[in-house]
């Protein structure tokens, strides 16, 4: 599926003259903003972006400037499996 944007020539003429890349910057700026909100996985980002692991994505998240989806949630069921794995943390 292709996204497509509609700009006015000038507008458009002015930000390719700032980025060539224009499409490319659009699309990727569109990604990190639905990875922010929840919207796609790195899962996601994976397969659109044609990447071989999830954490190539991640490495790309990273390089575009978006924060890694991590909730508190998340940090419990790690450290539940990690006690159950390891053993409870001792002082």
């Amino acid at each position: 599926m292709a996204i497509m944007i509609q700009l006015p020539t000038e507008i458009e003429e002015y930000l390719r003259g700032q980025n060539p890349r224009l499409d490319t910057h659009a699309r990727d700026q569109f990604l990190v903003a639905q990875y922010q909100a929840g919207k796609l996985s790195t899962g996601d980002i994976t397969v659109i972006l044609g990447l071989e692991t999830r954490f190539q994505a991640e490495e790309w998240l990273a390089e575009h400037g978006a924060c890694q989806n991590y909730s508190a949630e998340d940090l419990e069921a790690d450290s539940q499996t990690l006690n159950r794995i390891l053993g409870p943390v001792r002082p």
